[in-house]
């Protein structure tokens, strides 16, 4: 049987988007415009920066060959740690 892991990348990225809007007057454009809160579809972008946070890599499928004794987490409490 195979294994499978899923790695996972976290960036910060600076991105212009940009949208041109059409409304009866330069006012009801400019309205839609001012309304939108995040880009459409139809909104062309460009990345200007890209910079890696972190990754991580850990395993997907839940089938592991550990018994039950050895699936702890590690951490247990011991006797006298009050």
């Amino acid at each position: 049987m195979s294994k499978k892991v899923q790695k996972d990348m976290f960036y910060e990225m600076g991105v212009q988007f940009s949208e041109v809007f059409e409304g009866a007057t330069v006012e009801k454009a400019t309205e839609k415009a001012h309304l939108q809160s995040k880009p459409s579809a139809n909104a062309k972008f460009e990345t200007s920066d890209f910079r890696l946070l972190k990754k991580q890599i850990k395993l997907e499928d839940n089938d592991d060959d550990r018994t039950e004794k050895d699936k702890g987490s590690g951490s247990q409490k011991t006797k006298g740690s009050g």
